[in-house]
């Protein structure tokens, strides 16, 4: 149980830091380059916001390593506290040594955040936040599927968790820009970052459709093990709550954001609220979404159990 839970606080941690970074550069920037006082007011506001989170990934980062150091030696946790153990498994096991570069691309993403009115800086760190997410598929059942498949298996998921990040994470920082009282205080503001986001919304559903097939095809394997292990079910549920973010998300972009072409209107006022509301459940479902991640990355995967599960049916016959 503590693991899964310091899964899920990291990955979820480490998805809001580099949504808000994702969005910070490829939507807030563009759409509020000539809008100084708006620019200084969302800028206030993420910053206190990623660094949370970072923080937030980088202690559960910490605390992975600790309870991984005491799985993988057998012993208690307290006992697993030694310099000895914990060298291993930093040194010699492919975890430790992906835990130490997520740290420094953590650390390269904090040192461009201090530095962020340089243009070079804020693109070095959208690098860096991209690979501190991209990362996390060596930290998975990815890293153990070997060959050809296993290359495929790490870029799927790399893709996975990038563009999951950077929707789930940019809808939280989508909900703050449209909240910045000097952001919504201009219709033509809210209307150019919407349809901004709506477009990066398409890319990471389709990103995420794509290499979740490929994901599914290696760990489940087929149609019977997403019913017959627990894994596979798990995951129908992941989906099912995926497909009710994509409800939400099409509600906001073809019957909510059109409404933002009425500039200073009733109308788009009350479209701007429903919005915000409905990007604040798609962001609670996307939590769940990472929780039930955290879990399935603790669990073997579908293929193996269905695959042990046909031999014993074969030795049975």
């Amino acid at each position: 149980m503590p693991l899964i839970a310091t899964r899920a606080v990291h990955f979820a941690a480490t998805a809001l830091a580099v949504g808000s970074v994702v969005f910070g550069r490829l939507i807030a920037m563009p759409v509020l380059h000539n809008h100084t006082a708006a620019t200084l007011a969302f800028r206030s506001r993420t910053r206190r916001h990623i660094w949370a989170c970072l923080a937030l990934a980088v202690i559960s980062g910490a605390i992975w390593l600790l309870l991984q150091a005491a799985s993988m030696s057998g012993i208690p946790l307290i006992d697993a506290l030694t310099a000895d153990i914990l060298s291993t498994v930093i040194n010699e096991t492919q975890f430790g040594e992906m835990t130490i570069i997520r740290a420094g691309l953590a650390i390269c993403l904090a040192a461009c955040l201090i530095s962020d009115r340089a243009v070079v800086a804020q693109w070095l760190g959208l690098a860096a936040a991209i690979g501190l997410a991209g990362s996390l598929a060596w930290t998975g059942h990815a890293a153990s599927t070997i060959g050809p498949t296993g290359y495929l298996h790490l870029a799927a998921d790399a893709l996975h968790s990038v563009a999951a990040a950077a929707w789930i994470g940019g809808l939280v920082s989508l909900i703050t820009f449209l909240a910045t009282p000097k952001v919504h205080e201009s219709m033509s503001l809210v209307r150019d970052a919407t349809e901004r986001f709506s477009i990066l919304g398409i890319v990471s559903v389709a990103t995420i459709l794509l290499s979740g097939v490929v994901n599914a095809a290696i760990l489940v394997g087929s149609l019977h093990g997403l019913v017959a292990t627990e894994y596979g079910r798990l995951l129908m549920l992941k989906i099912a709550i995926f497909a009710a973010m994509l409800v939400f998300a099409a509600v906001n972009r073809f019957r909510l954001t059109p409404q933002f072409a009425a500039i200073e209107s009733e109308q788009s006022s009350v479209a701007l609220r429903q919005l915000i509301r409905n990007s604040a459940i798609e962001t609670t479902l996307g939590l769940g979404i990472i929780v039930i991640v955290g879990l399935l990355g603790t669990l073997h995967p579908g293929i193996h159990l269905q695959d042990v599960s046909d031999l014993l049916l074969t030795r049975q016959h």
